[in-house]
């Protein structure tokens, strides 16, 4: 099977949440004690990442030297087993990462 991985980088955790509920690629539930939840839609994997951070040193007892410089933006993994539609992408086109990162945070097995 082909999978269509996309990295995500949204505004902020509020707005990117709204940005794939508008898009149908994840959806509001009611769980088994009656408490909403926002899950994946049908055949959508999401991997959140959250907010990322680059740099940073550290010396040899593990003590910070100089602190990570946190990157912009709320960090989303997205894989399909589609093409994302031109639909989806009127809410979130603007957050696909293209070029793809060169060292993801994280990767699907």
């Amino acid at each position: 099977m082909e999978f269509f991985d996309y990295y995500l980088k949204g505004l902020d955790r509020d707005t990117t949440r709204a940005g794939l509920l508008a898009a149908g690629l994840t959806v509001d539930v009611t769980d088994e004690d009656g408490e909403p939840r926002r899950v994946p839609a049908e055949r959508v994997n999401l991997s959140t990442i959250g907010t990322v951070a680059v740099g940073g040193e550290w010396d040899a007892e593990g003590n910070m030297i100089t602190a990570p410089v946190e990157v912009p933006g709320w960090h989303v993994n997205l894989r399909l087993d589609r093409p994302l539609s031109e639909a989806e992408l009127a809410h979130i086109g603007d957050w696909v990462l293209d070029p793809a990162p060169a060292t993801p945070v994280r990767v699907w097995a």
